[in-house]
């Protein structure tokens, strides 16, 4: 997993009280629907997950209705460097750095985050970025794609397990 700081781990609980997941894709373009396979694997784990076809903005009640300080976009993303599979995780402030560019999706990224940050619906936000193989119509996935979103899946899961032990033993 190629990672842009922050790490995994760092961007969930107990960090932020309350976050919301939102996996991003269109379901019939083989690679881009990515995130919301994802959602799958962590909805199948009891991890709740929303998932946006075509992209955020389809999903703009939702987040205002959950007011989440945290919102955590999981979504295809074509990226520098990236090769099939590569993971990247970037806050909103790298955006205007240009680490994660291309939105495979309607509404540029950037307007999107800031008009969320702007109507107060979310304090932090943060992209997890899967690079494609493929973009074709299509519902299979790539086994590159297919295999970083379990990963993924299983990394924010353990993430999970582990603050929750180390609560459990905090309140002891």
């Amino acid at each position: 997993m190629h990672q842009s700081s922050p790490t995994l781990c760092s961007i969930l609980p107990p960090r932020s009280r309350s976050f919301l997941v939102l996996g991003v894709g269109s379901p019939l373009r083989s690679d881009d629907r990515v995130g919301l396979v994802f959602c799958d694997y962590l909805l199948e784990e009891g991890i709740n997950c929303v998932k946006c076809e075509y992209g955020v903005e389809n999903c703009m009640d939702i987040i205002t209705n959950t007011k989440p300080e945290t919102l955590i976009i999981v979504d295809a993303a074509l990226f520098n460097g990236g090769k099939p599979g590569d993971v990247v995780i970037v806050s909103e402030d790298a955006l205007a750095d240009s680490v994660l560019p291309v939105s495979t999706h309607s509404m540029p990224l950037q307007l999107l985050l800031k008009v969320l940050k702007d109507r107060g619906d979310v304090k932090e936000i943060f992209i997890i970025g899967i690079y494609p193989k493929l973009l074709d119509v299509g519902e299979d996935l790539s086994r590159e794609v297919l295999s970083a979103a379990k990963s993924l899946a299983r990394e924010i899961k353990k993430c999970l397990e582990e603050e929750r032990r180390e609560r459990q033993r905090f309140c002891k």
